[in-house]
């Protein structure tokens, strides 16, 4: 779908060339096609427009009809997708003083769909506005996932379920992706802040709520991660604690067998000179004696603490 607004927020049609910012929400090749024609950009700059995997990038495009045209490759969150890497997708901003061209994924800042602020706000100030937008994605779904680190904290303390280690090892998975997805993106935000800085234009403290909230998603996912690695540690501490014990109660239990194993397998020896072996009741008597040698070790090793 293409959206195409003037100066005055007005919905414009197929007049490209003089509009003041063109949304793509996940467009179609022709729809694409059609755009590349318009602004005479190279073919393959959204070659990776649904890419996880595409990478972070700010620079000129010197053969663009738009005059001193920039584009600027940055990352949103959709959190309907199950998947992180279906999840996370590049945000392609086409621009220069003049007009702004948005290929996105899922429906743009709500700044960009009012007709007020589509007129009030510079070009740089609209994209500074969706690049704000895509960090609150990122930081609503990692206020999700400090949930997630709490309760499997809890968990670490006192179980060792498959269901629990399987969530951590999912949020291991989401926090690799941000991690390396926005240390790719902090230094081309940098870089668009320098150039911004130059630009009289741009509101001086968007630029700083720009740069401080790249600052906090960057350092909010380094601490969860961090924070997931100690879990994951406790994880293994508490499996290897539980196993621990389990060898310990199960070499005691083996120490108790042996005992009256032991007693039997002599009065099972077929020589003479054994005690009670005229004895109608000496195979009583050597089954309480064997139990009574089991109990008294039983009792013993449970005082020692080697039966909990």
């Amino acid at each position: 779908m293409i959206s195409v607004y003037d100066k005055n927020g007005q919905i414009k049609h197929n007049n490209f060339l003089t509009a003041k910012l063109i949304i793509l929400v996940r467009p179609t090749s022709n729809e694409l096609n059609e755009i590349e024609k318009a602004i005479g950009c190279d073919h393959d700059i959204f070659a990776k427009e649904c890419s996880a995997t595409e990478v972070s990038h700010f620079n000129s495009l010197p053969n663009c009809k738009l005059k001193n045209a920039q584009i600027f490759v940055s990352f949103n969150f959709d959190p309907s997708q199950s998947q992180v890497e279906d999840a996370i997708y590049p945000t392609i901003a086409v621009f220069n003083s003049q007009q702004l061209i948005l290929i996105l994924q899922k429906t743009p800042a709500p700044t960009l769909e009012d007709p007020k602020s589509i007129a009030n706000l510079s070009v740089e100030d609209l994209l500074i506005k969706q690049l704000l937008y895509q960090n609150q994605c990122f930081n609503k779904e990692l206020n999700k996932i400090k949930q997630q680190l709490d309760h499997l904290d809890r968990a670490a303390r006192t179980t060792t379920k498959t269901k629990s280690l399987k969530e951590a090892t999912d949020l291991t998975r989401t926090l690799v992706y941000f991690n390396h997805t926005m240390d790719d993106q902090a230094s081309s935000i940098e870089s668009i802040i320098d150039f911004f800085k130059e630009k009289k234009s741009v509101n001086s403290n968007l630029i700083i709520d720009l740069l401080l909230s790249q600052r906090r998603l960057t350092k909010k996912i380094k601490v969860y991660r961090d924070l997931l690695e100690s879990i994951n540690g406790l994880f293994s501490a508490m499996m290897d604690n539980h196993l621990n014990n389990l060898m310990k109660y199960l070499d005691s239990i083996a120490l108790i067998i042996s005992i009256p194993a032991l007693i039997s397998g002599i009065w099972g020896m077929n020589v003479g000179g054994l005690p009670g072996k005229e004895n109608e009741l000496g195979f009583l008597w050597v089954t309480l004696f064997g139990a009574t040698l089991a109990i008294i070790s039983a009792l013993l090793l449970r005082k020692k603490n080697y039966l909990k």
